[in-house]
Order: structure tokens, then C-alpha cells, then sequence
């Protein structure tokens, strides 16, 4: 369980502070064919404003997620992919199909966490845990330019020629973010990977595809109700943060 909830915390920060639901196509957006010339290229804050607004605009938000974690110490990576769905003010569920089926689903004051192999499910207080914070974006709270000192990003290995890559580093130190990278598509302004690195050197690096805003995504998706024959498990009953 506690792995499963460490991985939570990663999809958190990766994805609910990282997100910006942004308008039209996923991945692989770019010039029209038969473009003549690449457009001028913005300053920085010019496209700190446009994926800020792209996703202040949006209600809903899903799309297809593949997601690489990296563990430094132990020289390991671990892929998982599935389908996440947000819907302010608050709400979000990640289907994980690999590597093997979980769901995480919070309707904004509960966060449940259902693995059926195991027939188990996992029940968090979000008011009594830090994921509210890594929740501000999706809540409408959250500024990129207020938290972060954002620059472009140098040479990296992320994204494209026409990508712009955004290094952001939290203006108050943490633990679990010491700084990320976003690619944003130059002509949607999705964002369509983000790159967080941690305190210790640990990276989670999640690239978007299939991307749909203000789809219309019923409120009952954010609903959960544990099957018959669940094991139901508390986590604020195991002295756990």
C-alpha cells in the first residue's frame, strides 16, 4: 500500500500541478503543411500566460498518460499508463491498465485509492493530508508566475526544435519538488510532458496524448463506492500522513 501511495504523490504533483487542460489536439500538434516560415518565437512570460490561460479556461480535462518513474538509489525504472480524467473544482481519477489495473479517485474532500487484484481499497482524507496543495491548479488557485520562478529551460532531452521547455522551481523549498520541466506545444500550448525531480534525484516524467477539454465529464465519475467482498482500509487509522 504504501508504494501504490507513493506513486499517488508523484501522479499528484506530476499531473495535478502540472496540468493545464489545454484546448484541441494532444501531442504531435504543429505548423500547418505548407508553412512558408516557423513562427516568431514568444518570451517567456508571453508563454507562461498562455498555458496559464488555457487551462483556467478549461472545466474538464482527459486524456491517455504514460508515465516513467525513476528511482536514482536503486537504479530503477518503473512504466506505468492508463487514462486520467480532472473536473473542477477538484476532482480527478487515474485508471491505471499497466502494469496491472488500480484506480485513484477523489471527489474533492476523499481520495480513494481501489486495487481490485488484491480486492482491496485504500481511504484518505484529503483535508487531512497535503494533496489539497498539489491539488491548487485544478481548484482554479494556482499561478504558475506567484509559485514557481520559471525560465526557459537550457539544452535538455525533452521535447521537440519548436517546443517551448519551461524549468520551474518552487519559490518555498520541498521535499517532494525540487524543480520540473514542461513541454509546451508552440502552437496549442498544451502541455504535453512534464518532468519532475525531486529532492533526492528521483524523476517522474509523464507524456500526454489523446487530449479532450471541456468534454463534458459526468460528476459521477468522481464517485466511488467500494464493490462487494472490498476489504475497506482507513489510512488515518494506521497512523499514516
Amino acid at each position: 500500500m504504501s508504494s501504490s501511495f507513493g506513486v499517488l504523490s508523484w501522479v499528484l504533483i506530476g499531473a495535478a500541478r502540472l496540468l493545464h487542460p489545454p484546448a484541441g489536439a494532444g501531442a504531435g500538434a504543429g505548423a500547418p503543411a505548407g508553412a512558408s516560415a516557423a513562427p516568431a518565437r514568444l518570451e517567456l512570460r508571453t508563454v507562461v500566460e498562455r498555458v496559464q490561460k488555457r487551462y483556467d479556461s478549461a472545466s474538464d480535462f482527459r486524456a491517455r498518460f504514460g508515465q516513467t518513474l525513476t528511482n536514482v538509489a536503486f537504479g530503477r525504472k518503473t512504466s506505468l499508463g492508463g487514462e486520467v480524467l480532472f473536473k473542477k473544482p477538484g476532482r480527478m481519477r487515474w485508471n491505471y491498465t499497466q502494469p496491472e489495473p488500480k484506480t485513484y479517485v477523489a471527489d474533492g474532500s476523499t481520495l480513494w485509492l481501489y486495487e481490485p487484484e488484491d480486492k482491496q481499497a485504500f481511504k484518505q482524507d484529503l483535508k487531512s493530508s497535503q494533496l489539497p496543495a498539489a491539488l491548487a491548479f485544478l481548484t482554479g488557485q494556482g499561478n504558475l508566475m506567484a509559485q514557481f520562478d520559471v525560465t526557459m529551460a537550457g539544452q535538455t532531452p525533452y521535447g521537440g526544435p519548436s517546443d517551448y521547455v519551461l524549468s520551474l522551481v518552487p519559490k518555498e523549498p520541498q521535499a517532494q519538488v525540487k524543480s520540473m520541466l514542461f513541454v509546451v506545444d508552440p502552437t496549442t500550448f498544451n502541455v504535453r510532458e512534464s518532468v519532475i525531480t525531486d529532492g533526492q534525484g528521483n524523476v517522474n516524467d509523464m507524456l500526454f496524448s489523446d487530449i479532450r477539454v471541456n468534454s463534458g465529464i459526468p460528476d459521477a465519475t468522481f464517485r466511488f463506492a467500494p464493490p462487494a467482498g472490498v476489504r475497506i482500509i482507513d489510512t488515518a487509522k494506521l497512523g499514516r500522513p
